[in-house]
């Protein structure tokens, strides 16, 4: 269904995890002979909903390379306005069959994916939340003897002070890579100005992070900010 995909407007450059604007009809072509001729037609038909999962799945096959799926993913999740458990479904039982057939490796990312996002851990639950706080970072921690949960506060001075850092370091990576890390922060900070949550930009992050080598950032793991900032990136 369209609701559930994020498709870029009319005459607007798409973002990297966008669909393509393509209207709410598709075109189709029609063959007819008369006096042995042949004519050949395009026909506009209404988008139906099947048609919106093929743009969808055409959008995930074309980003590359194949690991940024799951960031695809978690934007199309971000710009979904319903609940999250929605959009699982969606991908689940309607994007998953069909990329089963043919995309494997896709699939299989898609999988764990769903999985990450379904995950229920025994031990620690997380909540992150943004607003003006006073404190850099604030823990609270409750148990029942069979579970708990991590409350963390941050504000936006202390992300900003991050990427700046960040910039830094991403100087000395190939220019594909550091896109990567740019179109990320971007997002991420015009997220923090709507006031919404940046927990999935911020584990995109700390996934490239992890997929570059932490060493190489040698700024981040000597600023004071790393240790503050290190739970909101899954590091």
């Amino acid at each position: 269904m369209k609701n559930f995909y994020a498709i870029a407007e009319e005459g607007v450059e798409p973002h990297e995890f966008e669909i393509k604007f393509f209207g709410d009809k598709t075109e189709h072509k029609v063959v007819s002979f008369d006096n042995s001729y042949i004519d050949l037609k395009k026909v506009y038909k209404p988008a139906k909903d099947e048609d919106y999962d093929v743009q969808f799945r055409a959008a995930m096959y074309q980003i590359k390379p194949i690991y940024k799926v799951s960031f695809f993913l978690d934007y199309q999740l971000s710009r979904y306005e319903g609940n999250q458990s929605e959009f699982l479904a969606q991908i689940k039982y309607v994007i998953l069959p069909r990329t089963k057939n043919g995309k494997p490796a896709y699939a299989e990312i898609i999988e764990k994916w769903i999985e990450s996002k379904e995950e229920k851990p025994n031990v620690g639950t997380y909540t992150i939340s943004t607003g003006d706080v006073h404190a850099p970072i604030q823990i609270q921690q409750n148990s029942n003897h069979s579970s708990q949960k991590q409350i963390i506060t941050y504000n936006s001075s202390d992300v900003k002070d991050f990427f700046s850092i960040l910039k830094n370091d991403i100087e000395k990576l190939d220019a594909s890579i550091r896109e990567d890390f740019e179109m990320e922060m971007k997002y991420a900070i015009k997220q923090l100005e709507k006031e919404k949550d940046i927990q999935p930009q911020l584990l995109n992050i700390g996934s490239l992070i992890s997929n570059v080598g932490l060493p190489i950032f040698t700024s981040l793991t000597s600023s004071g900010i790393f240790e503050v900032i290190k739970p909101l990136l899954g590091l």
